[in-house]
């Protein structure tokens, strides 16, 4: 089973759909397609969006105000989709969305930025703990997780362009955000696009000041990480950097599944 995942923080669903930038991207013939920041709910999208020939779609709410929301393309239909970790601070928000499909459990998430007037470095760390509290809980039942989404966080100094000569508390690189993707890691978790490309100068976002996509001047913030179990089946991982439509490009990672590894019913990698 080849699975092709995109993931996108796509800036605005409504206007990267009218400015035909979004449909170009399932060219990629995608299994699964998530994508962030819609900033707005399945009901104000295009009737095309909402019911794309072919795929099976999901959108969170978005509050009032909120520049938030995520969505999902698939397939096929999960056995379930929830909006949240089931943790009252932090569902509705737009930012998380969760779907079980038996053998492998996918989060769409999106944390914020961290700077007001949407909020601060102290709500986003608090995110990203219900984010790890979650994942541990789903790793400690034996599930296999992807996880992917825009992370607002450049994880190590060869994911942005001018990176600071000393660690420093400035949003996207303090070391507190590192620190919560190095924790994700220690779960065992796999940054999948590492595991192609090693070099720096790769990245996901550019202003939109300056010509700073142009001048490849940005920073490597959105990710698909996949749990312990699924690593051995990655065949590719990719930044898809020549799509537009957005401050951010999408990534693609392809896993090549033999279909008696993985037991449906239990969720868990069979040896």
């Amino acid at each position: 089973m080849i699975l092709t995942i995109l993931s996108w923080n796509v800036n605005g669903l409504r206007e990267c759909y009218e400015r035909k930038y979004f449909l170009p991207v399932f060219r990629h013939n995608p299994d699964l397609v998530c994508v962030q920041e819609t900033k707005a709910s399945g009901e104000k999208l295009p009737e095309r969006v909402r019911n794309l020939i072919g795929y099976h779609t999901f959108f969170s709410a978005v509050p009032s105000g909120s520049t938030a929301g995520v969505g999902l393309f698939s397939r096929s239909s999960p056995r379930s989709v929830q909006y949240g970790f089931g943790d009252p601070h932090f569902d509705n928000k737009g930012r998380v969305l969760v779907a079980d499909y038996g053998s492998f459990v996918l989060l769409n998430i999106h944390i914020p930025l961290g700077i007001r007037p949407m909020g601060n470095l102290d709500n986003k760390l608090k995110l990203f703990d219900a984010f790890l509290l979650y994942v541990r809980s789903l790793r400690e039942k034996g599930r296999e997780v992807i996880i992917c989404g825009d992370f607002n966080v450049a994880h190590t100094n060869r994911d942005l362009y001018n990176p600071p000569k000393k660690p420093v508390r400035q949003i996207g690189v303090s070391p507190e955000e590192r620190s919560r993707l190095d924790q994700l890691l220690a779960l065992g978790f796999t940054d999948t696009f590492r595991i192609f490309h090693q070099d720096p100068g790769h990245y996901t976002r550019w202003p939109f000041q300056n010509n700073s996509r142009e001048r490849n001047f940005g920073w490597r913030i959105d990710y698909c990480f996949v749990s312990p179990g699924l690593r051995p089946y990655i065949s590719d991982a990719a930044i898809l950097n020549e799509v537009r439509g957005s401050d951010h490009c999408p990534v693609m990672v392809e896993l090549n599944i033999p279909d008696t590894e993985l037991s449906p019913e239990t969720g868990k990698a069979v040896s």
